[in-house]
């Protein structure tokens, strides 16, 4: 973009602006400050990092990485800094980008583990699977109590018995004793996972157990937090007041496609049928409702009413989430926000968003949170490290699942994980026409459609529709006696459905 050079003293007043908005919590004249340095590109050196990072958090992903480049610039491409560049373009979702920018980073900046890590799950994410693993290993060989790189590793493919990679993660014990924590849960997690791959139950679980019991520590669950949000996504939100906010959209709502349930649920599966249509140009754990829940300032209809009895309008508020959404994928195609918290905005979604599908799965709960359980979840989800929490979550959600279904049920298409990978003819079908797309037999074979997917489920969506999964904790239904116990009291004890 061409404008009028800006002079040193309109630079310093529009860095001013920028800060005393972001102090004040004030996302919209952050961005109109950051939009303005950004195009004209002034000399604010080390600065330039600073937009940066607060740009990626308010979801502008092109002016992130302009404000990044200029950073670069600014220190005429040092190694260091461009590594921190190929760092935020994959946290970006910009994977193509990072990995071209990662590869001419030398391997020892800032040092052999963190540039090894970062450009073998870079590698690993875009599919590249070989080329990964013998990144990763690298990796080991130069920090051997990298307990990420492990659980990167076990990642990639299934470590059955003999697999080299296994042993070295499980001949790794010894070592890992006097590790950092967050490294011996790392380890732990990904002893659990070759454990599992060989079938061999109690000591997968005692690993995931281990692991989760460190992690605990390092990241606590807050259950009354939890249940008081659950309690506030729904305060206000009724057919009548959703039916008022859907009159003043004027704009088409249509092109996010929602996909929700408990994590481990069969998301991604759908999320990979979904972008294997010709008209979807991608998908991810969006998460961009929590941008519009700070201006509101709360999750329930209150926060919603007050910006409107300020003057603000519910056209605003749609055209911000799906400009967020094509910051992500562009403006061409649908897309599928698969973000895991969408339980909680779904007030929001159905009041802001009326074009928008949602799908939300629904899987037996013990093989879901024993999926959970066996997961290292790199951000939030701090109730999957004990048992009991994932049960009290859980039960949590069945809640929200009964309340935004029954409201909504026009709306949302449940569908069954289980029903799903055993009878892919039908429920597919069921999917694109809630979704408005038409039958393409590609939607069929989703492990065909090449993409980048940074979830947990990488490997399983590589593989075809299959029933694998189902029973997975039978084994394990033994270990898993306090969710079970847990989860059976607080559903046994819930009010009937009226």
């Amino acid at each position: 973009m061409s404008m009028k050079p800006m002079t040193e003293a309109e630079a310093v007043a529009q860095l001013r602006r920028f800060v005393a908005a972001l102090e004040a919590g004030d996302r919209r004249t952050a961005n109109t400050a950051a939009f303005a340095l950004i195009a004209a590109r002034p000399p604010l050196g080390d600065r330039w990092q600073l937009i940066a990072r607060v740009m990626q958090t308010n979801g502008e992903i092109s002016a992130a990485s302009a404000a990044m480049q200029s950073f670069v610039d600014h220190h005429r491409g040092h190694p260091q800094v461009a590594y921190l560049q190929a760092a935020m373009l994959a946290q970006c979702g910009r994977l193509e980008q990072a990995w071209s920018v990662i590869r001419n980073v030398p391997p020892s900046v800032p040092d052999p583990s963190q540039n090894g890590f970062l450009r073998g799950t870079i590698a690993l994410n875009l599919g590249l699977t070989d080329l990964a693993e013998s990144i990763l290993q690298a990796t080991l060989d130069a920090n051997p109590a990298l307990g990420q790189a492990m659980l990167a590793l076990v990642s990639a493919r299934k470590r059955n018995s003999g697999d080299p990679v296994g042993e070295r993660i499980l001949q790794s014990a010894p070592l890992m004793r006097s590790a950092p924590a967050i490294e011996r849960s790392h380890f732990h997690f990904a002893a659990g996972r070759v454990h599992f791959d060989r079938n061999e139950t109690d000591a997968a679980f005692d690993h995931f157990a281990q692991g989760a019991a460190i992690a605990s520590t390092e990241r606590p669950y807050e259950a009354k937090a939890d249940a008081r949000e659950a309690e506030a996504c729904r305060a206000g939100f009724d057919r009548a007041f959703v039916a008022d906010i859907n009159a003043g959209i004027t704009i088409d709502t249509s092109q996010p496609i929602f996909v929700t349930g408990l994590p481990r649920s069969g998301t991604t599966l759908v999320e990979q049928i979904l972008v294997s249509h010709s008209a979807v140009s991608g998908g991810e754990e969006l998460g961009r409702m929590a941008i519009l829940q700070r201006d509101l300032g709360s999750l329930g209809a209150a926060g919603l009413n007050a910006y409107l009895a300020r003057g603000g309008k519910a056209d605003d508020l749609a055209a911000l989430y799906l400009h967020l959404g094509q910051e992500r994928f562009g403006q061409q195609g649908r897309f599928v926000d698969k973000a895991l918290n969408t339980s909680r905005f779904m007030g929001l979604i159905a009041a802001l968003l009326p074009q928008a599908p949602v799908i939300w799965l629904r899987r037996d709960p013990v093989d879901c949170a024993w999926s959970a359980f066996r997961t290292y979840f790199i951000h939030g989800l701090d109730w999957s490290w004990k048992l009991e929490d994932i049960a009290s979550h859980f039960a949590l959600e069945d809640q929200l699942f009964q309340h935004w279904s029954e409201m909504f049920p026009e709306r949302i298409l449940v569908v069954d994980y289980q029903t799903l990978v055993r009878s892919p003819k039908t429920e597919i079908p069921r999917i694109l026409q809630h979704c408005r797309l038409a039958a393409e037999p590609q939607v069929f074979r989703p492990h065909e459609t090449k993409r980048v997917v940074s979830t947990a489920s990488a490997m399983q969506v590589r593989e075809p529709i299959n029933t694998g999964a189902i029973g997975a904790a039978d084994p394990y239904r033994t270990h898993l006696a306090p969710f079970i116990k847990r989860y059976s009291a607080i559903t046994a004890a819930a009010p009937a459905t009226p």
